[in-house]
């Protein structure tokens, strides 16, 4: 026999509310299932963005390095092409893994571009002997026409300083007749000054005999 009425209709509603529980338990229990793997996923995203990020860094950073390389390749460059437009500056005449040239072929190769100035205003060692003429003393005091000649050997030695005319003054006699004076502007013995002991330096030895001029 089926019975009908209040007591079947609260049944009912206590069914469907028992219903709608578990569903509710099992929705919960499926989102803390798949909750705690949400966070592992962000952390997989981030790392994957650091590595991107390093990656981008590195890149830049050698990069940066390239470039400077580069720039300071450029630099030496153009100041090597600047040395070659100096003709004084001796890197011109050096071959790398050649042994260095001596002053004279340095002095040689400079005439033969053409140039004497600085360097090349000087005579190639060798060709022009020191003047040999009157040794002067420091405490000579010198009358008005003359003056010291410094001179050096071609290994260095200071050589003691000779008499020569001035080439800025004129010397006549007592008839008001212009003297003539030698063409090298040595003073012989015979025209020395009042006062000067008349002695004729001597040119020191090569310090290395066997060796050349350098």
């Amino acid at each position: 026999m089926t019975e009908h009425g209040p007591r079947a209709s609260r049944a009912g509603l206590f069914y469907l509310a028992l219903a709608l529980v578990l569903v509710g338990c099992l929705v919960g229990y499926l989102i803390a299932i798949v909750g705690p793997r949400s966070p592992s996923v962000a952390v997989d995203s981030n790392t994957g963005a650091n590595t991107v990020d390093g990656r981008a860094d590195a890149d830049a950073r050698a990069d940066a390095a390239t470039a400077t390389t580069t720039t300071h390749s450029r630099e030496l460059e153009a100041q090597r092409a600047e040395s070659l437009r100096d003709p004084n500056d001796l890197a011109n005449f050096v071959t790398p893994g050649q042994p260095a040239p001596t002053m004279g072929e340095v002095i040689d190769r400079l005439h033969e571009a053409g140039v004497h100035t600085g360097l090349g205003a000087f005579p190639k060692p060798g060709t022009s002997p020191p003047l040999i003429g009157l040794a002067v003393p420091d405490d000579y005091a010198l009358p008005q026409g003359y003056v010291r000649h410094f001179q050096a050997t071609d290994d260095g030695q200071r050589i003691e300083p000779i008499l020569m005319f001035s080439p800025d003054f004129e010397f006549f006699d007592s008839a008001g007749n212009r003297i003539e004076i030698p063409r090298d502007r040595v003073v012989p013995p015979n025209m020395a000054p009042p006062g000067l002991v008349v002695r004729r330096i001597a040119i020191p030895p090569p310090i290395n005999p066997g060796s050349p001029p350098v």
